[in-house]
């Protein structure tokens, strides 16, 4: 097979790209690292619409009628962030659990009870001081951790919906918003310390399904312990 034949029957498969022994080169959206191989049409076409939007309701918009996430097909509900402009915290999580994908609420089920929880601990009140989201509007069929193209599909809208909302701090909710928003897949790299995101202090913590022993819990404590201090320095 010549390398004409050999090229055409790789790109029917699907095959675009190939591994090399260079560093990949990175591209940046909105303060955000992607990788070049994730950078496809689709996530230009999320950059162009997130970047036109110049409030958080046109914003809701352009995500609600994003048609090239294959998620959509499958969640029951989009699920758009909630709360306040300028809060004192946002919070990020990857995606909406099962009870918020089954009622279409940002704030129900188990992952809204804990996250209350975890508020009222500091002090701040879900009303008032806290905006939620999600890196992906869509639930992940079982549950399953988004992918590197998909995060890099939704980078675009959330880095977006950060410049609108002008929170104080932001707080990733485990190691798939922080290696989306940090590049920092580790949560062991990335916990335990300050981070910036566009000039906002941006502190990482376990995803809500981890806390499910008292040990974590109390690592998670000690994150927010970090938050509550840093909020009420002047």
């Amino acid at each position: 097979m010549d390398i004409t034949r050999k090229l055409y029957w790789l790109m029917h498969a699907g095959i675009t790209c190939f591994c090399n022994e260079s560093p990949t080169t990175l591209c940046v959206i909105s303060n955000t690292s992607i990788a070049k191989d994730d950078a496809t049409p689709a996530t230009a076409q999320a950059t162009t619409l997130a970047s036109q939007a110049k409030t958080l309701d046109e914003l809701n918009i352009e995500k609600q009628n994003f048609q090239l996430s294959s998620l959509r097909k499958t969640a029951a509900h989009t699920l758009l962030g909630t709360g306040p402009l300028t809060p004192k915290l946002m919070c990020i999580l990857d995606m909406p659990d099962n009870d918020s994908d089954r009622t279409g609420a940002p704030l129900t089920g188990a992952q809204a009870i804990q996250i209350q929880k975890m508020m009222n601990a500091i002090h701040l009140d879900m009303g008032t001081d806290v905006y939620l989201t999600y890196l992906s509007p869509w639930r992940t069929p079982g549950n399953r951790p988004l992918t590197s193209a998909e995060s890099a599909l939704f980078i675009p809208f959330l880095s977006q919906e950060i410049h609108l909302v002008r929170p104080e701090i932001i707080l990733l909710f485990g190691s798939g918003t922080s290696n989306a928003l940090l590049n920092l897949s580790s949560l062991s790299k990335a916990r335990g310390k300050w981070h910036m995101w566009d000039n906002i202090p941006t502190r990482v913590t376990l995803s809500i399904s981890m806390l499910k022993t008292t040990t974590l819990r109390r690592q998670a404590w000690m994150d927010l312990q970090e938050v509550e201090k840093k909020l009420s320095t002047p």
